[in-house]
């Protein structure tokens, strides 16, 4: 003769299961955020890297035309976009490095904020 579960057991059983398939469906996009957590921190260590490198361009350029330069702090994203707007040596540099402008028209830009006093 066959034996027969209780009700109570069955739905027990049912709740047990659904908790450990959510536990799992859970864990598996838990591990996948941490990769790319992970993954997303590398990236943004290059591109802060880069952006340094980018930075000493333009630092090297003022240099060769002898014009003071200094960067907001660096974690300022905001200040350092509007410093590339606002400053005329940074600005100029930025077109020409965009190709909207020559070289040439770069170059009397740069003079003619160099001869400002």
């Amino acid at each position: 003769m066959s034996k027969i579960i209780p009700f109570s057991q069955l739905a027990r059983a049912q709740h047990l299961h659904f908790l450990e398939h959510k536990r799992r469906e859970y864990q598996e996009r838990e591990d996948y955020l941490t990769r790319l957590r992970r993954l997303l921190f590398q990236i943004e260590g290059q591109m802060r890297q880069t952006e340094v490198l980018q930075q000493d361009v333009f630092l090297q350029a003022a240099k060769h035309f002898q014009i003071d330069l200094a960067f907001p702090s660096q974690g300022d994203r905001l200040a350092l976009q509007r410093f590339f707007v606002e400053n005329p040596f940074a600005f100029a540099l930025t077109e020409f490095f965009a190709g909207r402008l020559t070289a040439e028209e770069c170059l009397e830009k740069i003079q003619a904020i160099s001869s400002k006093p």
